[in-house]
């Protein structure tokens, strides 16, 4: 009889019991998933640490165009930035993509580079006339961003926009960047003048002297 009490008793308290021990395994399953969630979070938060950690640029701004209905600016110039969007540059030293001698006036340092003729700008790779000139150059390749800094002086620069930061101050530049070869090419009128330079052809000798602004 006693033994049938007993059964009779557990038999009452069995679902409750059956009931903890299973939410007992799902919460340690839980954890489990919810660690190994996390694990791969920070795994790939690490990845793209660099670009993540760099939100200078808003979203909004990632595909963002200045209006190019700017009134004209009178320029015949195609080594001088205007801080326009809409500027008439006149005739450009080369009508195709070259390879020419870049060099510092008064400098020994020369490197060699493509100077590419687009929509009235001549391009070249930000980050190889940066170095030229001796500034310290971030790239962040997954957002395909250029940051550029000397002397107080701090360029930031996105592939596929027509704007610079200059100094934190958002400003038009005259035409769209744009990324080649694992490098954003860029207006030389805006690199050399934003860094204190302006840039001359020398038909003679293949090469642009990037020379101080005075």
């Amino acid at each position: 009889m006693r033994i049938i009490k007993i059964l009779l008793i557990i038999s009452l308290i069995w679902p409750f019991l059956d009931a903890n021990i299973a939410n007992a395994d799902d919460e340690e399953d839980y954890k489990k998933y919810e660690g190994d969630v996390h694990k791969k979070h920070n795994d790939d938060y690490d990845d793209d640490e660099e670009d993540d950690d760099y939100d200078y640029y808003k979203e909004e701004d990632e595909y963002e165009y200045y209006d190019q209905r700017y009134p004209e600016t009178n320029s015949n110039t195609w080594n001088i930035w205007t801080r326009s969007t809409y500027v008439n540059k006149g005739e450009l030293p080369l009508k195709e993509a070259k390879e020419i001698q870049l060099k510092l006036e008064n400098n020994n340092n020369t490197v060699s580079l493509y100077l590419i003729p687009l929509d009235g700008e001549i391009y070249v790779p930000g980050k190889i006339v940066a170095e030229l000139l001796g500034a310290k150059v971030v790239n962040y390749d997954n957002s395909k961003i250029l940051e550029i800094n000397k002397a107080g002086t701090e360029l930031i620069f996105r592939a596929g926009t027509n704007v610079v930061y200059y100094n934190e101050i958002k400003t038009p530049i005259p035409a769209v960047t744009f990324y080649l070869n694992d490098n954003i090419y860029v207006p030389i009128s805006v690199i050399s003048n934003g860094l204190g330079y302006v840039a001359e052809w020398q038909e003679m000798n293949n090469a642009v002297v990037l020379k101080l602004l005075k």
